[in-house]
């Protein structure tokens, strides 16, 4: 199924060139390559901590349970990019739990799971046009509720999930077998069918300023809105939270 197609601009040993590419869902047959980009992405990581390692194994219980993989592919046909989506139902690991979503909610949430992309090929948005793909698939299925976890040191990962509407809800540590453990993760959602409210406080944090972000959400705040330049986190409080 060919989700889009267009030209990418490719890095060549520092020089630039556009090349063709599709997106597509991808099969379990290729579900090794996946693998292996995530692997080739992570290797060249200068903080590993950014990146969660999804397993072989996890993804392909994930897809013969329904989840999704949208790929990006290059001319020569070799993945170059993809986004990892998952409908959690019931299961404990539905981050709906984790911001209270009311329990007839969370048989509507997709996860938008990991998102990996060639070092070669960053800069195209592919993050932000695999997502819309994302969501115009899931929102066909009867699927409402975005969510997904950032590393709070990933800035353009954060950056572009939330310019693309997604909001900080939660601040906690994830991934470990307790609260000790574990990699500190923004959890973030989105309601195809609210609308934002009128909002009641505004309170301006540095991104890096995580024990502030914490007391804040703490409070009621949500993330709303992200300024690149200054690397500035605006948290509004609204009258209700239902955005």
């Amino acid at each position: 199924m060919v989700l889009g197609n267009g030209k990418l601009i490719k890095d060549k040993h520092g020089n630039m060139e556009l090349e063709d590419y599709n997106m597509k869902l991808l099969g379990k047959d290729r579900l090794r390559e996946v693998i292996d980009l995530q692997q080739h992405v992570y290797d060249n990581l200068p903080n590993k901590e950014v990146l969660y390692m999804d397993s072989y194994e996890d993804m392909l219980s994930d897809m013969e349970s329904g989840a999704k993989i949208i790929g990006v592919l290059n001319s020569k046909n070799r993945i170059i990019a993809y986004r990892y989506i998952a409908f959690p139902g019931v299961n404990k690991r539905n981050l709906g739990y984790d911001i209270s979503l009311d329990e007839d909610q969370l048989n509507k949430v997709v996860h938008l799971e990991t998102t990996v992309v060639d070092p070669k090929y960053r800069g195209n948005s592919l993050q932000s046009l695999t997502l819309e793909a994302a969501q115009g698939l899931s929102k066909k299925e009867g699927y409402n509720h975005f969510m997904c976890t950032v590393s709070p040191y990933n800035f353009f990962s954060l950056y572009n999930i939330m310019k693309n509407g997604l909001k900080i809800k939660a601040l906690k540590k994830k991934y470990g077998t307790d609260e000790e453990e574990g990699l500190w993760r923004f959890i973030l959602h989105s309601d195809l069918n609210k609308k934002s409210l009128n909002p009641i406080d505004l309170v301006i944090s540095k991104w890096a300023n995580l024990d502030m972000q914490k007391e804040l959400i703490d409070q009621g705040y949500i993330g709303y809105e992200i300024i690149k330049d200054t690397k500035q986190l605006n948290y509004v409080k609204f009258d209700d939270a239902a955005i």
